[in-house]
């Protein structure tokens, strides 16, 4: 088993001198980030509608073309 980092142990030892309720909310943020560590991400009916349309559109070649990149990373930036 891995030890705490430095940093953990001290941030753990500020924990306790937290209400309870903060404490709480700081014990639901790190169990999401077990969850999220442990559980493969699952997408939404929409997130594959959405990759299975530009897979056809890879394999129909439709790309955009260097103007349209252009003017994406003109209007938003790079």
């Amino acid at each position: 088993m891995n030890q705490l980092s430095k940093r953990l142990q001290r941030a753990l030892e500020a924990v306790k001198a937290w209400p309870v309720e903060r404490q709480e909310v700081a014990a639901d943020i790190l169990e999401q980030m077990e969850r999220l560590e442990n559980t493969p991400y699952e997408l939404s009916d929409e997130e594959l509608a959405d990759i299975e349309e530009a897979l056809e559109d890879v394999r129909q070649g439709r790309f955009a073309s260097d103007a349209e990149v252009a003017a994406l990373f003109a209007r938003y930036g790079s």
